[in-house]
């Protein structure tokens, strides 16, 4: 099988060379299948571009993919339709969830499941992060489930596989190119009713005082609420 481990990176210089050499280490440890990482570059302004394209030219397993527009989204999106493999993986460039969870991840798509998600909601799964995120993914969850009925209890854990079925039919309906993202990718998927499955992760904020993630929560707060109305609005019509 091929795999694709995308890493949508934005404005990454300080974490970027010692993370993905960490996730390159573990993979040749730990796949026996034909897999491929993706530095997907959302039009960083740093020292990104110059890393990313010098890990690509020592290793290659490591592709630098360079996108002219900025978000999350269409990072992953860009580079998962890029390639043609079997199974589609996503995480966050500061390795929040633990790498210990990516073999779960792939093999769930392997034995039958359309999406595997990570959850931090999950009972085996051990979390530590802020009382402020806490609040905020216990809101969002709870406004996904009254809003969209989404029965799954992590959408926005930045730690994801699907297979070619859902890149085919879903990916191209996702609309949103930022951090609401995936969170479109699961709805909508779960919508259509592919097989969902959620695995426990250890996530942990990794990033020191001067390396704080890039993520407002509060402003990011709103701009879900946003997003999942309007995408109600459009699940409606």
């Amino acid at each position: 099988m091929k795999i694709l481990i995308v890493i949508p990176t934005y404005n990454e210089e300080k974490i970027l060379k010692d993370n993905i050499l960490k996730l390159f280490d573990y993979c040749q440890k730990n796949l026996t299948d034909d897999w491929k990482i993706v530095i997907a570059d959302n039009k960083s302004s740093d020292k990104t571009p110059v890393i990313g394209k010098s890990l690509a030219s020592q290793f290659s397993k490591i592709n630098y993919l360079y996108v002219n527009r900025q978000g999350k989204g269409v990072a992953i999106k860009t580079a998962w339709q890029k390639y043609e493999v079997d199974i589609y993986c996503f995480m966050d460039a500061d390795l929040a969830a633990d790498l210990s969870a990516l073999l779960p991840l792939i093999q769930g798509i392997k034995v039958g499941n359309d999406v595997i998600a990570g959850s931090r909601f999950h009972p085996q799964s051990q979390v530590k992060r802020s009382i402020l995120r806490l609040i905020f993914s216990h809101g969002y969850r709870l406004a996904l489930r009254i809003l969209l009925g989404l029965k799954l209890s992590d959408a926005p854990c930045g730690f994801k596989a699907i297979n070619n079925k859902v890149k085919e039919s879903v990916l191209n309906q996702v609309q949103d190119e930022s951090w609401f993202f995936d969170s479109e990718l699961v709805i909508l998927a779960e919508k259509k009713r592919y097989k969902l499955k959620e695995i426990p992760v250890n996530w942990h904020d990794p990033r020191g005082k001067g390396d704080r993630s890039k993520v407002k929560v509060l402003a990011l707060s709103l701009a879900y609420l946003k997003e999942i109305i309007k995408l109600k609005k459009r699940l409606n019509s």
